[in-house]
């Protein structure tokens, strides 16, 4: 009981042939397709990891805004005090050079009317300052959470690319291309008469 290869026909030998063929076409295919899916999933890997860069940098950004916001609003603010309190001076001047008595009767309103105006002046920009920055670091907040997802969606992609093997593909495709093949031999092959 032996192999007899010369036992077959011509057209059992074109089908060995065309059987091999195929398996070596399929073998092919799985191979290249596992790469490709291979390089699909590393590529968007690294698209994701640029995104996560982008989102850093926008973090870092938002922050730097957050703090501009804070000192444009305290430049507004000693602005807005200086000029309060220039005009409650040249008021003081103004009263004085006339004679008026100062914090007595309707005067002493007038001042504390005015210290109170600057005052809730000063308080309400202050408030618009905080409002403003919280807002930007709340954006930032944001972006560094949205980076840190970007990240570990990353890192699956890198672990997933990993993983896919090429010939773990190219096995099924093997064994079931040479199963297919020799269940097709005729019983003379195999020298069973």
């Amino acid at each position: 009981m032996g192999l007899d290869f010369g036992a077959l026909g011509l057209g059992d030998k074109i089908g060995i042939g065309l059987g091999v063929s195929s398996l070596v076409t399929g073998l092919i295919g799985d191979y290249s397709k596992a790469n490709t899916e291979r390089y699909r999933a590393k590529s968007a890997a690294l698209n994701y990891e640029h995104q996560r860069d982008m989102a850093q940098l926008n973090k870092r950004m938002l922050e730097s805004q957050a703090q501009h916001i804070g000192r444009a609003y305290n430049k507004q603010i000693a602005i807005r005090t200086m000029k309060a309190g220039q005009a409650i001076s040249s008021t003081k001047a103004s009263f004085a050079a006339r004679g008026i008595q100062m914090g007595v009767g309707s005067t002493a309103n007038v001042f504390a009317s005015a210290e109170l105006l600057k005052e809730i002046d000063r308080l309400t920009m202050n408030t618009n300052k905080v409002k403003a920055m919280n807002t930007k670091r709340a954006q930032a907040v944001n972006m560094g959470i949205r980076g840190d997802m970007l990240g570990m969606s990353a890192d699956n992609l890198f672990s997933t690319a990993s993983t896919i093997s090429p010939f773990m593909n190219m096995s099924s495709t093997f064994l079931t291309g040479a199963s297919s093949i020799v269940s097709g031999l005729p019983s003379k092959f195999w020298g069973d008469n």
